[in-house]
């Protein structure tokens, strides 16, 4: 612990004097290093090991015992540090897990579930290996290129509002992405998030139920932030923030930020007025309304028709078409959708 804290102080340091050299004594006397120091261990070594962890972690910092050290740049991955101080919520997150390459982030988020960890535990992932979607369909999470996140969440809802807890998330996700980029997403039932026409984030919650009481959620989420291609079987579908805000890099622990402070805000609203507050809100950004859809049902049945929008429940009213018929579908997979007709 006391390393960490450390290095994090030493951070703090070297970030507010970007392109300065800053020497042990200066360090120390000028800049409160000494109140994070372990008075067991000499001060040399205790900065240059920091230093040397500090690089380890993606910091490019110049300079030695002699010089001082100055910090470049900051890493272009994401590491525990910068996500945790990018943080201003106040329990999302609180219980933190950053992974340079992982499996799924949701499958791990379950194993830490199961084991105890507190309601809020976000686990961020640079790189998936075994990402996935609805349907143990996979998802593709390179290194580098977005956001590939889960969080576990003990809300003690009833089993009927957990679709509209994931309403709740599209619309947080659309709502920081609007503000950090200007850009406007829509949602598409059930799970994804679209920009001009094309896929670029999708949801995926997990419960575990005791009877009819929830034991945990498991909200993940992934966004294709700075992402400039595709693999060939999804260049025609998907896309990015990046390409969708015209070439311009984004910061993803920023934006990581602002979703995870949307996300917390309504989470609050939503465990203690229900939806219904937030459904206007989701209506207008409501991809598929008054468009033609087939949906695939739980038990393989299709049912087609128009749909009509989200309930406060999350589910989709689709309007049959036979004309007066509306059928509320909590659950299900869209198979066509095609523009107004």
């Amino acid at each position: 612990m006391f390393a960490y804290q450390f290095e994090k102080k030493l951070l703090e340091i070297l970030k507010a004097n970007r392109h300065r050299y800053l020497d042990e004594r200066r360090l120390y006397e000028e800049f409160g290093l000494a109140e994070a120091r372990d008075s067991a261990t000499e001060s040399g070594q205790d900065v240059s090991r920091a230093v040397e962890s500090l690089r380890l972690q993606g910091y490019e910092i110049d300079g030695d015992q002699i010089r001082g050290w100055c910090l470049i740049n900051l890493p272009e991955m994401l590491n525990y540090l910068e996500v945790e101080s990018s943080l201003r919520t106040s329990f999302l997150g609180k219980c933190l897990f950053i992974y340079r390459i992982i499996g799924s982030t949701n499958q791990t988020a379950r194993a830490l579930a199961e084991s105890g960890a507190p309601d809020g535990t976000l686990l961020v992932a640079e790189e998936q290996r075994k990402g996935k979607g609805r349907f143990e369909r996979s998802w593709y999470s390179p290194p580098g290129g977005g956001i590939w996140a889960s969080l576990i969440l003990r809300p003690g809802i009833r089993p009927a509002r957990l679709g509209s807890l994931g309403m709740l998330a599209a619309l947080s996700i659309c709502l920081a992405i609007e503000e950090y980029t200007g850009l406007n997403p829509l949602i598409k039932w059930p799970n994804d998030l679209y920009l001009n026409g094309k896929k670029f984030a999708g949801i995926l919650i997990e419960a575990s139920w005791r009877g009819e009481k929830l034991n945990y959620a498991i909200l993940g989420f992934g966004i294709n932030v700075n992402m400039e291609s595709f693999p060939q079987e999804l260049a025609c579908s998907a896309t990015s923030l990046k390409l969708s805000a015209g070439g311009a890099k984004i910061c993803r622990i920023d934006l990581l930020a602002e979703i995870l402070d949307r996300l917390e805000e309504g989470y609050f609203k939503f465990l203690a007025d229900g939806f219904a507050s937030f459904l206007p809100r989701v209506q207008v950004r409501d991809y598929l309304r008054d468009r033609p859809v087939r949906i695939r049902l739980p038990d393989g049945e299709t049912v087609s028709g128009l749909a009509r929008g989200i309930n406060e429940s999350g589910a989709l009213l689709l309007e049959t078409h036979q004309g007066s018929h509306i059928l509320t579908i909590d659950q299900g997979h869209v198979l066509q959708e095609e523009r107004n007709i």
